[in-house]
């Protein structure tokens, strides 16, 4: 794992160099400047199961910061989240906490991109922006935990052309809410491809090894029909899920949307979680979280950067003995960005 590290190091300092190198540029007109980052998710939701009562408002996250472009290539950017990222706990819609989301030097020229620092991480960036609904709902991977959104580290993008780039990472593991200060890391490389104007292809694989090694695979496919429709597909496996040994995760996504204005748009979605069963098991190792998910609604955009949503969710849990949960949510995503 150290010679990996040192030998992407390396390729970063030599592409950075020769970039640097290859290029002058013209700062006479340039002039620093910066933008505010201010990002909220609400919503209204209520139970529509068995007869219980549940509803509630929510503030599910917020996010602030602020962008500073230093030069032509090199930018800052540092960005709060206050929402609870640790969702398990039996606190988490008590209590709200603000973490550091972002903290990260960019520099950007030509064809090269390099981010260190606190930084988003590209697991499922193309997904997520793909679906364009997280204020509704997360990307599958986001969503159960394949990784994180962020984590401390360090990534290159090249763009080879229009049709094709690459990335590589390298990052702590552990996600932007817990620290580490072991000798772990975790790698990963992303290959984005879109071979037609309209279709945009994605491949991705990430390990990280302690006693035992971690590693996820996922595909991705989506296109765009006239503007109008799109259509988006993936499939994720990780193995040895949360460094659990011989449990594994599968899961498949599959997402769309018809935009019938400017304003309305319907949208809709389903997810399939499922895990393996061990040696001398008779269930799937994870069973009760095991599942499907349908989400299916309307959203309207009244200004720029408002959106409003009114959408069905339910989730099929796969053990016979629990029963459905079937949702109406009322959403809110407002933004400066």
């Amino acid at each position: 794992m150290r010679k990996i590290n040192s030998i992407f190091v390396l390729i970063i300092c030599f592409l950075i160099s020769t970039q640097i190198t290859a290029q002058k540029t013209d700062t006479s007109t340039f002039k620093p400047h910066g933008k505010p980052i201010i990002k909220i998710f609400s919503n209204f939701h209520t139970l529509l199961t068995n007869g219980k009562e549940n509803s509630a408002f929510e503030i599910k996250r917020a996010y602030f910061g602020y962008s500073y472009q230093l030069s032509n290539e090199f930018s800052v950017i540092i960005k709060l989240d206050i929402g609870s990222p640790d969702d398990e706990s039996q606190y988490s819609l008590l209590k709200r906490y603000a973490y550091f989301k972002n903290a990260a030097l960019k520099y950007k020229k030509g064809k090269l991109c390099f981010n260190f620092g606190l930084i988003d991480l590209l697991q499922f960036n193309v997904q997520e922006t793909f679906w364009g609904h997280r204020y509704i709902y997360k990307s599958f991977q986001d969503e159960h935990k394949f990784g994180s959104s962020a984590d401390i580290g360090v990534n290159i993008i090249y763009e080879f052309n229009e049709k094709i780039s690459v990335d590589f990472t390298i990052m702590n593991g552990e996600g932007y809410v817990r620290l580490q200060t072991d000798d772990t890391y975790k790698s990963a490389l992303g290959i984005t491809f879109k071979p037609l104007k309209n279709l945009i292809t994605r491949i991705y694989y990430d390990f990280t090894s302690k006693n035992i090694t971690q590693s996820t695979l996922s595909a991705f496919a989506g296109y765009r029909f006239l503007k109008k429709f799109s259509l988006g597909f993936e499939l994720n496996y990780e193995s040895n899920y949360q460094f659990l040994k011989n449990k594994n995760m599968t899961g498949i996504s599959t997402y769309s949307f018809y935009e019938i204005s400017k304003k309305f748009q319907l949208f809709g979605r389903y997810d399939r979680l499922s895990s393996n069963i061990i040696k001398n098991g008779e269930n799937p190792w994870n069973l009760l979280n095991d599942g499907s998910a349908i989400i299916a609604g309307l959203q309207f955009t009244p200004i720029k950067n408002v959106k409003i949503s009114l959408s069905y969710q339910d989730w099929v849990p796969y053990a016979e003995n629990m029963s459905n949960e079937s949702y109406i949510f009322v959403n809110f995503e407002y933004k400066i960005k």
